[in-house]
Order: structure tokens, then sequence, then C-alpha cells
């Protein structure tokens, strides 16, 4: 029973979809649990009162209240979830008119009115809800006060009809309040989240990935080569010499040196490839879908370009280098075992007079030699 109500309130969500829009998705299918159980019920007691256009009238709500819960998952997330609310709301205004030109059972369908503006503003917001609010308050307002009471199959005395009116659109301006309070503090903390999320994947200085966000990427990357088969390869890069740059001319110079090379190594890059600070000055490129030879190739005008560009600091232009280690990942390679042969690569690199590129395969070479 209570797997069967989860699967019934979950339908529609997805792991990969905001926190916010799984949980309109999930308030969207508890209102229609709602409304399909209440209109239902209360069809029943009009059938039963022989009230054939009210049973006629609930009935349909109950149908729309379960035609609403399917198109969350016939259309999609998003979208889906919009269709829904705005099927939900028709529905819900429509019967609230309805009760209140009738009467509904013994004229207390009026007070049904007060469920719209909470349900209107959470799945609509703050301004798209304020104008369906407004419309349907003025809608009312013609229904209860057009001469001769031409509009309403029922009689309402006069006071009775302003007090419904002036609580709607108290309540009404409530929801409004405490929907524009709520959507300002989930924007804020989103972006609060966002923050705090960049703080702790990216490196401030060189605005690249850190440690940490190249890891994530990594492993990323890993799990789709597992599924696609298809390999990729990443590279070490470290700045040659750069402990004499700081010494020389400070850290200022050394952490703009950074910056800039930081810059040159993405201008390089496409789209889908990744570039983070490993640590210091050392550098981690990934190249999806990439094999060793072409890594190298990417790397070596990486080099180029880095080597011919003089960074100016302070009036000064410096000219850096640095050299490089790649490697080609395969499915049975961990990720540990990449890094650690495109470490090798890189100071094989060194080893050879900096300012080059080695790859794992060349390592094995000459280490077979």
């Amino acid at each position: 029973m209570i797997s069967a109500i989860k699967k019934f309130v979950d339908l529609g969500t997805d792991a990969s979809l905001s926190d916010d829009l799984n949980r309109r998705i999930r308030v969207v299918n508890m209102f229609s649990a709602v409304g399909m159980t209440v209109t239902f019920l209360l069809g029943f007691r009009a059938l039963f009162a022989q009230e054939t256009f009210l049973t006629c009238v609930l009935f349909s709500a109950t149908i729309l209240f379960a035609i609403s819960h399917k198109l969350q998952a016939m259309i999609g997330a998003k979208r889906g979830s919009f269709i829904s609310a705005t099927v939900l709301i028709a529905c819900l205004m429509s019967l609230m008119l309805i009760l209140v030109v009738t009467g509904g059972s013994e004229n207390t369908g009026p007070l049904w009115i007060f469920t719209v503006p909470s349900v209107t503003m959470f799945f609509t917001g703050f301004r798209r809800g304020l104008m369906a609010l407004t419309g349907f308050a003025a809608v009312i307002i013609v229904i209860f006060f057009t001469p001769d009471n031409a509009l309403l199959a029922t009689e309402y005395s006069f006071e009775f009809k302003t007090r419904i009116v002036y609580t709607f659109i108290t309540v009404s301006f409530l929801s409004a309040v405490y929907e524009y309070s709520r959507q300002r503090s989930y924007n804020t903390a989103v972006y609060l989240s966002e923050q705090f999320e960049r703080q702790a994947r990216y490196d401030p200085l060189t605005t690249q990935l850190n440690r940490r966000g190249g890891q994530q990427q990594l492993e990323q990357e890993l799990s789709r080569m597992q599924r696609n088969k298809k390999p990729f390869s990443i590279a070490l890069a470290d700045i040659d010499r750069f402990k004499s740059i700081n010494d020389t001319f400070g850290h200022d110079v050394g952490d703009e040196v950074l910056k800039q090379v930081a810059s040159v190594f993405s201008s390089r890059l496409r789209a889908q490839d990744g570039l983070s600070r490993w640590g210091g000055e050392e550098f981690l490129f990934i190249f999806p879908e990439t094999n060793e030879q072409d890594a190298r190739m990417v790397t070596e005008q990486i080099r180029e370009n880095l080597s011919a560009k003089a960074i100016p600091v302070d009036n000064k232009s410096h000219r850096v280098t640095s050299s490089f280690g790649v490697c080609e990942i395969t499915p049975s390679m961990t990720l540990t075992t990449a890094l650690n042969l495109a470490d090798q690569a890189l100071y094989q690199a060194k080893n050879d007079g900096r300012n080059k590129v080695c790859t794992a395969t060349e390592l094995k070479r000459k280490s077979s030699r």
C-alpha cells in the first residue's frame, strides 16, 4: 500500500531534475489525488441526492484531476508539470465557478473558493498567480453583482456576497505575499548554493576547475567511457622552472603567470574538453573520446602557443614554457594508473629538456630499450 502511494506521488519525478521541480511534481500528484478523492466522494453524495447536474460536474472534475496526474509522465518533466498544473487550476477554478453559480449543497458552494489562492500561487508562481487570481476574482464579482442575479441559479444575501469577495481578496493577497517571499528565499538559496558549489569546484586564481572539480570530471568521463566503450585521454602539464619565477619576481608575479598560462591553455580547448588546476603550477587536461595520438597533437599545439607567447607582467615580458605528459585511458585502466602514467610521462618530458610533450606509450618504449 505504502509503495503504491509512493509510486503515485513520485510519478514524473527524476533524479536529474532540480529539487524544486521534483517537489512541484509531487505536490501536483498529491493535489490530483486529493482532488480525485474529494470530487469523487462529493459526486456520489450528489448522485444519491439526485442532483444530476452537480453529479456530472463533480465526476467530470474527478476525470480531469486524474488526467492531470498522468500528463506529467506522458509529456515530460518541466513542460508536463506546467501543463498538468494548468489543467489542475483550470479544473479547480471552473468547478469553483459552477459551485458559486449553483450554490452547491445548501448554498455552501462559495466557501470552497478559498482553496483557489494558495493552490494557484503555488503552481503558477507569483506573477502568473496574481494575474490568474485577479481574473478569477473579477469573474466572481461579475457573477455575484450582476443586476437581478442574472448569472446566479440561487440566492445569496448581499452581506454574504460582499464578505465572500472581501475574504477572498484578503486570502489572495496573503497567498501572494507568501509566494513572493518564498520565491525570493528560494532564489537566494539557489544562488548561494551555486556560489558555494563554484567555490568548492573552481580555483579562484585561474577560474578553472580545482583538483576536486577535475576529479569529478574525470569520474564522469570514466563512467561515460564504461557506457560507450570509447577511450579518452588526459594530460598533465607542469610550468617549467616556476619556482625560479616566484623566487626571482615574487609570488604576485607568479600568480599572474599562473592566470595567463591557464588562459593560454584553455583558449585551445574544445567546449567538451576539461582543464583544472591540479595543484601548484600543475594542470590537468581532459580530452573526451580522444585517443592518445590526437591528444598529443592538441597538447603539442598548446605547448607551442605558450612557448611562442611572451607573458607581460608589471610591464615586463616573461617567457614561460611547460612540459606535458599524455595518457590514453582505456576500459581496463583505473584513474589512478592513468594519472601515474601521465605523471611519469610528464617527468620524462622534464628530463628530456623541458618544454616537451611525452606520452605514456613513448615512456613504455623508452623503458623497454
